[in-house]
């Protein structure tokens, strides 16, 4: 009897503790859109374009972009047209200025590229937070699915993924690293294009 009444603790206790192990863990905030007269699946070739960067770090724009071409690569999305033929085309329609992409521009790029698709995104936090003594990385990133024959947006996606965990602070486990939040919430923005 005493062993089944501890067995019973061990499961109860067992049961408590994931449950406060999920729950302590900071879940990101998403959002997305998709156009209802537009089936994406349409679309088989995309190309990356440049990242709009809006944080203090460099090269997060650049970052991003990479991370979201092997995501899209990795999960079977698209075939994506290589980075350096896309800045190629980029500073023949824009000269270098992001500003210069309209409708009409992203038309001729995707003509130029012969793509059904331009995939582009902004960075808006790339930043490691503390509390107190405790760090842990915070990315909040846009994606856009553009149809190329029109300029129109099809998809939309914003999100922001945080490494802070509770369990991991209490004990002592180091946190992801921007590299690690990044590709998660790149996936997680990118599974609700499907």
């Amino acid at each position: 009897m005493e062993a089944y009444v501890n067995e019973k603790l061990r499961v109860v206790f067992l049961a408590v503790f994931v449950w406060f192990c999920v729950s302590c863990a900071k879940q990101g905030t998403m959002t997305h859109f998709t156009r209802q007269e537009i089936d994406p699946s349409y679309v088989k070739r995309v190309a990356v374009l440049k990242f709009e960067n809006h944080t203090k770090e460099k090269h997060a724009g650049e970052r991003l972009r990479d991370i979201t071409t092997t995501e899209i690569l990795a999960m079977g999305l698209f075939d994506v047209v290589d980075k350096a033929l896309v800045s190629i085309i980029l500073q023949e329609e824009t000269g270098g200025k992001a500003e210069a992409l309209d409708r009409i521009t992203l038309k001729r790029i995707a003509k130029k590229l012969r793509v059904q698709g331009l995939i582009i995104g902004s960075v808006d936090t790339y930043e490691d937070k503390r509390d107190r003594n405790y760090a842990y990385p915070v990315v909040a990133v846009t994606l856009r699915l553009i149809d190329g024959a029109s300029g129109q947006i099809i998809w939309q996606a914003s999100g922001t993924e945080s490494g802070y965990s509770t369990t991991e602070r209490l004990f002592g486990i180091t946190p992801k690293d921007l590299s690690q939040v990044s590709y998660l919430l790149v996936r997680r923005l990118l599974k609700t294009l499907k």
